[in-house]
């Protein structure tokens, strides 16, 4: 209690006030204050109580010794720096207070009734599922896929290559997408020895998935579409490496008996570019085991 008399009375020395009981102290506070909030406390009621309780005290009670302890012992400075102590000081507790309000205004938003709405757990999921189909032939032979390689795709279609025995052959519809995803369909395809057919287009992450095909066919009007990976993400992933991913991809063609000049051309057109080679050439590459005289 003495320390905290002392404080309030100004009798520490300016320095230690200033740098300990009011900057310190309050980023301590600041600190602090998350603990009042989800997810530490989830329910809304509860955490508006703890969250104003925390304000009065911690941000109100606290603060107002902090500051009137600091100003006070400035008034025990003297000599030629006492004018430049005192104005750092009031520099020091406006700086505070400014972070100090901050924090509530945060705390508010982070309270807002939105905030507490039940989110639907199945919605990324759902969201995922959106993006592509996977449809079983009429006679049971083929599955169609079609749309974005999403993550989750891999799989699903194990569940229904699982469930339908009868299937020899993946149909490919895909703008590309997620390159892992991409090359866990075409390792399962591959490792249940599936044949893989485009009637129309298959791009980027689709080709490795119709790369992993037993046999594989193309339709007179088909195109397989090649270009260097990207990122796409809003910051830096420094551990992320593009071109190791490319390679793997490479290794895979060649066990697939790909030929290495085609090998050589997969990965040069730019990620804001497209490479379709012909037909002539994806045969001579052994991309494609045969074009479809019809579909």
């Amino acid at each position: 209690m003495s320390y905290i008399r002392d404080h309030w009375q100004g009798k520490h020395a300016l320095g230690y006030a200033l740098c300990v009981n009011l900057i310190l102290l309050r980023a301590v506070m600041l600190f602090a204050d998350q603990y009042t909030l989800p997810p530490f406390i989830p329910d809304r009621a509860n955490a508006m109580v703890a969250t104003i309780i925390f304000i009065m005290l911690g941000h109100g009670l606290v603060f107002v010794w902090q500051a009137t302890g600091v100003i006070r012992s400035t008034e025990h400075q003297t000599g030629a720096l006492a004018s430049t102590w005192t104005t750092a000081t009031y520099i020091a507790i406006a700086a505070c207070l400014a972070f100090t309000l901050l924090s509530i205004f945060g705390a508010y938003r982070a309270l807002a009734p939105a905030k507490f709405e039940p989110v639907n757990p199945t919605a990324l999921e759902d969201a995922r599922n959106r993006q592509y189909t996977l449809t079983l032939s009429s006679d049971g032979k083929r599955l169609y896929i079609d749309g974005i390689f999403a993550l989750g795709i891999t799989k699903k279609l194990t569940a229904q290559l699982d469930q339908n025995p009868t299937v020899t052959g993946i149909v490919l519809h895909s703008e590309g997408g997620h390159i892992y995803e991409g090359r866990g369909v075409a390792y399962l395809i591959r490792d249940r020895g599936l044949n893989t057919y485009v009637f129309d287009t298959c791009k980027s992450a689709c080709t490795t998935a119709f790369i992993g095909g037993a046999k594989r066919y193309l339709a007179p009007k088909a195109q397989l579409g090649f270009h260097q990976y990207r990122l796409d993400a809003q910051f830096q992933v420094p551990a992320y490496d593009l071109k190791g991913e490319q390679e793997k991809e490479l290794k895979f063609f060649r066990q697939q008996g790909i030929s290495e000049a085609f090998l050589a051309q997969v990965f040069l057109a730019p990620s804001s570019g497209i490479w379709f080679p012909s037909h002539a050439d994806l045969l001579e590459a052994g991309v494609v085991d045969q074009v479809l005289v019809t579909e």
